[in-house]
């Protein structure tokens, strides 16, 4: 009953296009809350028996003035045109039409599908389909669909299938070519089409030069290889071979692949590719990001030693810790023993860049708290303990609690000598410059007995050296002339106002607020206009939000002396290393 009335519906707003399309979003919006489906049914019978010509009437749809929901009404054609009796000529010329009416919107490969499925159901259809693209002066639009009139052939008629691809890659178009080779990824075939389709894809490695056609193969290659494993032995010889070309489009399509699809790769194929990823460049960001979900990826798979082979050749061209954002939180969150490791190990090392980003590492993570300790293994004796430590004070000074962390974890296996040593550094020059963000720390430490005799001894110092300057600071030899405070703070404050003036008009707020200067109180009125004309007085009640940072003290006392015990402290090597 409901189909019929359906059908009727349809008929009854079919005067002009505009009504049917209407029409059918309301029944297609309707028909989402009811288990009793019949539009598409509808729509299929009113098509095949002439009533209604619906790929005539979606080739003239126009997003812009469709009142329609368009994105709906290319959801029911999705659905519909499988069953639809229709010359393959005139639903290309439809799909190119919603192609270029759809402008890249991601909903539109679903009329990929669609249209296979629709080649599939009359043995002509894929043939004629790959014949009347190939004749289009606008090659580039309809090109797209050559891959699913191809992947249209049943079973029987893969050789045929194997014969039209093979004569489309000869093409001089690199669109037609690219779906050539994407074809060739996707066809089922059995053990004796598997010599004639690697041959193909091996020649085509050999003789392609384009790069997007490159990074096609690379696709296709991975995927016959799935289904052809005796083969992976060559892919890897054809993979070296491919990289020589050295593409970024080849590199993205690798990074793209092993980060988001789910492909059964042996560990020597996996190992290739990830290593084909040193040769990115940090201008490549699209890269880079696919790089940083496969970091995440090879971790959580457990695979440590290749994770840290990717990241330090990724860091060793230039790339920064910054730009993997996601990689960084998982590794500090879920992966600390694997953190700990890099951080120890980079620190022996002493290689500047790859020091630089462990402090964005653990800049990326400073609001959250970063529980860094070194890791005992590659400390095997007390020169590299004092090593990494100084290493640590050098380049993660303005991270007191988590540097301060790290040394009490390197000292917990420490000779007596090496404390002290130890002892020395984590009082001058961290204690000292953050004695507000240590002395709690460091009293945690004492409570959770963690170093409880290195943290006391690090206090004691601190209360004897605030006690040496409260006996000094009434000495008026120490003190400056009031003049001078005077006229320091003076100058102070007016280019705190000049700079806050700068970045005012940097500021996109100003550009979408007004200024407002509260004189006094602790509210703000503001006049809110009515429909009569009438203005009524309303007062906000305003909040207090404030952030505070603690500036290193020995800075200000004496900046020359710490900026060079931190530089040495960055730049020394290890007493058996040449220093360059």
């Amino acid at each position: 009953m409901l189909f019929e009335e359906t059908k009727l519906t349809l008929l009854a707003a079919g005067g002009t296009a505009e009504n049917l399309l209407s029409q059918i979003n309301n029944l297609y919006v309707k028909e989402i809350h009811s288990e009793e489906k019949a539009l598409i049914k509808a729509i299929s019978e009113l098509h095949n028996l002439r009533k209604i010509d619906f790929v005539k009437i979606m080739s003239n749809i126009d997003k812009k003035t469709c009142r329609s929901n368009f994105f709906t009404i290319l959801r029911v054609f999705v659905e519909v045109l499988p069953s639809l009796n229709a010359k393959t000529e005139d639903v290309l010329n439809c799909l190119a039409h919603l192609k270029q009416q759809a402008d890249g919107d991601l909903s539109f490969f679903e009329v990929h599908g669609a249209f296979e499925r629709f080649c599939s159901m009359e043995a002509h259809r894929p043939k004629a389909g790959v014949e009347y693209i190939l004749t289009q002066s606008e090659l580039n639009l309809y090109a797209p669909f050559l891959s699913n009139s191809i992947l249209a052939y049943d079973t029987d008629n893969v050789a045929d299938a194997i014969k039209i691809t093979k004569t489309l890659i000869a093409n001089s178009n690199e669109a037609v070519r690219t779906q050539a080779y994407f074809i060739l990824g996707k066809l089922g075939f059995d053990e004796s089409q598997d010599v004639q389709i690697w041959e193909i894809l091996r020649e085509s490695i050999l003789s392609e030069h384009d790069s997007g056609c490159c990074a096609s193969i690379l696709r296709a290659i991975l995927l016959f290889g799935e289904k052809a494993p005796s083969r992976w032995i060559e892919i890897e010889d054809l993979i070296i071979k491919l990289d020589e070309k050295n593409s970024p489009e080849v590199l993205y399509e690798i990074s793209k692949l092993i980060s988001f699809q789910n492909l059964d790769l042996p560990e020597s194929v996996l190992n290739v590719l990830v290593k084909q990823l040193a040769k990115v460049s940090p201008e490549h960001v699209g890269i880079i990001n696919n790089i940083d979900h496969l970091l995440v990826r090879l971790i959580n798979r457990g695979l440590h030693p290749l994770t840290e082979e990717l990241l330090e050749s990724i860091i060793s061209v230039g790339v920064n810790f910054k730009t993997l954002d996601y990689f960084s939180r998982i590794l500090l969150t879920k992966h600390q023993k694997f953190s700990n490791h890099i951080i120890t190990k980079w620190f022996l090392d002493g290689n500047a860049m790859l020091c630089r980003n462990v402090l964005n590492l653990i800049e990326s993570a400073a609001d959250e708290g970063v529980n860094l300790k070194a890791e005992e293994f590659l400390l095997d004796n007390e020169e590299k303990k004092i090593f990494v430590s100084r290493k640590a004070v050098g380049w993660l000074f303005t991270q007191p609690t988590a540097t301060a962390n790290f040394i009490l974890s390197v000292s917990k296996t420490a000779s007596t000598t090496t404390i002290l040593e130890l002892e020395n550094i984590l009082y001058d020059p961290l204690l000292i410059s953050y004695p507000g963000e240590l002395k709690p720390f460091f009293q945690s430490c004492i409570e959770t007995k963690f170093q409880k005799n290195l943290c006391q001894r690090l206090l004691e110092k601190l209360e004897k050296h605030h006690m040496d300057l409260e006996k000094i600071s009434g000495l008026n030899e120490l003190k400056s002339p009031s003049e001078n405070l005077t006229a320091y703070w003076k100058e102070f404050s007016k280019s705190m106002q000049n700079a806050h003036e700068e970045a005012s008009k940097k500021s996109f707020i100003s550009k979408i607020a007004a200024t407002q200067r509260i004189l006094y109180g602790n509210s703000s009125i503001y006049y809110q206009h009515q429909l009569d004309g009438k203005k009524v007085r309303q007062e906000a009640q305003m909040h207090t939000f404030s952030n505070s940072t603690e500036m290193p003290r020995l800075n200000t006392l004496d900046p020359v002396s710490l900026e060079y015990f931190l530089i040495s402290c960055r730049c020394e090597a290890m007493n058996n290393e040449i220093n360059p």
